[in-house]
């Protein structure tokens, strides 16, 4: 049942906010990082995994792929739900589906296994991620929505930074099923606390009433189109790097716990980089934000192939931590800026569906390129290209994005 609050309740906590609402915004933290950590900590696994079996990297992609479609196929709908339903029941299934998954991967023995365990990760994260924790926070934040979006993805960076030295310690002890078996339990345990911490504040008795379809999006609204190839570009690049990041680091003679280092100084960095720009999009609007981090990712993503040696990828990882850290929190302000807010679970849900298509064609793409070259600088120096092409609708947006 929904629990009614009015003004007087806003005002109980600090900041002019519902402690409430500071209660959802602890969990969804907990729930993005879930989504992100999955990715994170079984790229430091791949190699071990591969070399158990004897797979390449394009076998290894191709699971990723599997997992990506799983999540395409689910997102808008979990986007329906938590317009509808509200964010609790949604999140929490996220989690369940994701321990239950990582449980089942730790068991596998062929690779047709590990696809059918990918079809379950992909629904669980499609449930789990930005999509409801966003809804969640942006329905119950009345005022300083930029500050606590950024606060959700900041956060999900400073917990996700301890997860590369985590995996690599538990890889090293156990070895790598092990280390898997603690992330599952993890996510069982934070369905459980979804279930009894969260309410269903974000979501009134008339929304569970009224019928909640895809229909009613904004389907010609240039706008959306707009946001939507920017957000693809940005993708396909962002999570390119990330899953290959810790193997490129290895083939360029770095030690894992060196590579690990360096994906924990990005991941880091980017705990403060969310919230201050969340903050700068309350100043300067969402749309504004969004065009000086894409900025950002396009200098990185030359860098990426320019730069040599540990203290220059250290550096690079402070500038593209940064401005990576914008990228989930400014979709949800760019979608609240631009649209209705009853739709954001819907709107969100639509374009993870095309970004989840980007990374799944940008991961496919860059082992692909490693497999038939023997390096990943190619397939840098192709990012390169499209993050100046993605600067062109952001442009476009901040222009003339108001309606």
């Amino acid at each position: 049942m929904s629990v009614p609050h009015g003004p007087a309740d806003a005002q109980a906590g600090p900041f002019g906010q519902a402690w409430h609402a500071w209660a959802a915004l602890a969990v969804g933290v907990a729930a993005v990082t879930a989504h992100s950590a999955l990715s994170i900590g079984t790229s430091v696994l791949m190699k071990p995994i591969l070399a158990e079996f004897g797979w390449d990297r394009t076998a290894w992609a191709a699971s990723m792929t599997t997992r990506m479609l799983a999540m395409i196929a689910a997102v808008t709908w979990a986007g329906q739900l938590t317009d509808r339903l509200g964010a609790r029941r949604v999140l929490a299934a996220g989690g369940f589906l994701m321990g239950v998954g990582v449980l089942a991967m730790t068991a596998i023995t062929s690779w047709g296994e590990l696809v059918a365990v990918s079809l379950v990760l992909g629904t669980g994260q499609a449930c789990i991620g930005s999509v409801a924790a966003s809804a969640l926070v942006l329905r119950l934040f009345r005022t300083r929505r930029g500050i606590a979006i950024g606060v959700l993805n900041g956060g999900d960076n400073l917990l996700n930074s301890a997860v590369p030295p985590a995996a690599a310690a538990g890889l090293a002890a156990w070895g790598w099923r092990p280390t898997l078996a603690a992330f599952g339990v993890a996510y069982v345990l934070l369905a459980v606390a979804i279930v009894n911490l969260l309410g269903d504040r974000d979501v009134g008795p008339e929304a569970v009433r009224r019928r909640v379809s895809l229909r009613d999006l904004p389907w010609r609204d240039g706008r959306l189109w707009m946001l939507v190839l920017t957000y693809v570009c940005t993708y396909a690049w962002i999570t390119s790097i990330q899953i290959h990041f810790h193997a490129f680091q290895t083939d360029l003679g770095k030690t894992p716990a060196e590579a690990s280092s360096l994906l924990s100084i990005q991941i880091l960095v980017g705990a403060l980089g969310a919230p201050l720009f969340g903050w700068l999009a309350e100043r300067i609007g969402a749309r504004a934000a969004l065009l000086i981090v894409l900025a950002g990712l396009a200098s990185t993503s030359v860098l990426t192939w320019t730069v040599s040696g540990y203290g220059a990828f250290a550096t690079w990882a402070v500038i593209h931590g940064l401005v990576n850290s914008g990228v989930v929190a400014l979709l949800a302000l760019v979608v609240h800026e631009l649209f209705e807010s009853d739709q954001i679970g819907r709107l969100m849900g639509l374009t993870f569906v095309f970004c989840m298509s980007a990374t799944m064609a940008g991961n496919q793409f860059s082992a692909w390129v490693f497999d038939t070259t023997g390096s990943y600088l190619p397939a840098w120096r192709a990012y390169t290209v499209l993050m100046t092409v993605a600067l062109v609708p952001a442009w476009w947006l901040y222009r003339r994005g108001t309606a």
